[in-house]
């Protein structure tokens, strides 16, 4: 029942994506509740998500691919999917 470090930290990186389900954000908790280094973890990557928001909130479509050369390619993946979709997300709120 009790879930590592390696699967907390996806299921951090993952809840920056989506929502996690009941049972994974239980299993999380749990496992933030006693681990120190992953509690860490998941500050950093929700201050890391918000800073990439903020940082390329106003760049155009086009723009995102030079602004992520040099990156490997599934963290440049992961990246644009989101960058898109918060550019899309700002359009149709405008």
């Amino acid at each position: 029942m009790m879930i590592n470090c390696k699967r907390a930290a996806e299921l951090i990186c993952q809840s920056l994506d989506r929502p996690l389900s009941l049972w994974e954000r239980f299993q999380l908790r749990l496992h933030l509740w006693m681990c120190a280094g992953c509690k860490g973890f998941k500050k950093q990557s929700e201050a890391l998500d918000r800073l990439l928001q903020m940082r390329f909130h106003d760049l155009a479509r086009e723009d995102i691919e030079t602004q992520l050369d040099g990156l490997p390619d599934e963290v440049c993946d992961r990246l644009k999917q989101k960058l898109r979709a918060a550019i899309e997300d700002d359009a149709s709120s405008n």
